[in-house]
């Protein structure tokens, strides 16, 4: 049976030449980062003995090897799996094929992520990066103490963004208009067979507050029903968001949110937390 990444590598390949082709009839492959794809292949290794060991092992060799299923179980056999989507990459642009692409996401995590624990390395992360820092650590944290009360049990995370394509900006990115956006939704809607593979028990949207445009993007790609409310919190700010085929999912403030502080984003973070610990033991139950 193929591995996870080879399933994710076979479902961008069989869209990526037309998807490609239409970017560039359009004459904006030039003006759009790289699409956003993801993939658990890590090595466990750092750039230093990534580049040591592929010059000693010849870079096939070395890439054959960490491609194994063993090299995705830091996700594959974690007990609670959750999916974390921003908005669109910021500074994502690596990289021509499928390959080179998911190669960039599989270097970023073994660069940055311990997928031991389950959380960012903060110090390697850029001063800036709240999404990661705040976001995916502040969250992930409360679910490591919730699982204290499991021994043994474990919790992994895998990062994506609701929109595969982003403008270039700079060094950074900025959201795609409604025509750009419009080529990805007919030639690469991925997502939801991202989540099919990879099976989250929990999505959370750091997408930002209300119906906004990148709600629109969530509801292209899932079946969502009415919103709940968490904690007596306005449902513009935070919400549970029951989806078709998915056991738990969130939806908040991007934490990079102007004017906005980690306190003010912990009181929804903490919202989400309180839930996921009233569904815990179902969710582990599930898993025996």
């Amino acid at each position: 049976m193929d591995t996870l990444s080879v399933q994710l590598t076979k479902l961008y390949e069989n869209r990526w030449y037309d998807f490609m082709a239409q970017l560039k009839a359009a004459a904006l492959d030039k003006s759009l980062q790289d699409p956003f794809l993801i993939s658990l292949a890590l090595s466990g290794q750092e750039k230093p003995e990534r580049e040591r060991m592929q010059r000693e092992m010849g870079y096939d060799a070395w890439y054959a090897k960490k491609s194994t299923a063993e090299h995705e179980d830091w996700y594959s056999k974690a007990d609670v799996k959750v999916m974390f989507f921003g908005k669109e990459a910021n500074g994502w642009a690596r990289g021509c094929d499928v390959g080179e692409l998911m190669e960039a996401y599989e270097d970023f995590l073994d660069d940055h992520y311990n997928a031991a624990e389950g959380y960012f390395y903060t110090e390697r992360l850029k001063p800036g990066n709240r999404f990661m820092r705040w976001g995916i650590n502040g969250i992930m944290s409360g679910i490591r103490d919730m699982l204290q009360a499991y021994p043994g049990k474990r919790a992994a995370m895998i990062w994506n963004e609701i929109s595969k394509l982003s403008a270039r900006n700079g060094d950074g990115g900025a959201p795609v208009n409604a025509a750009i956006h419009e080529i990805e939704r007919r030639c690469f809607h991925v997502i939801p067979k991202e989540v099919e593979i990879l099976r989250p028990d929990i999505l959370v949207f750091l997408t930002g507050p209300g119906e906004n445009i990148y709600y629109d993007y969530i509801k292209e790609n899932f079946t969502v029903g009415e919103p709940q409310q968490l904690s007596g919190l306005p449902l513009h700010d935070v919400a549970k968001l029951p989806i078709e085929g998915v056991k738990l999912a969130y939806k908040t403030y991007h934490p990079g949110a102007r004017g906005t502080t980690e306190e003010y984003h912990w009181q929804f973070y903490q919202a989400i937390l309180d839930d996921i610990k009233a569904n815990i033991d179902e969710l582990l139950q599930d898993k025996q």
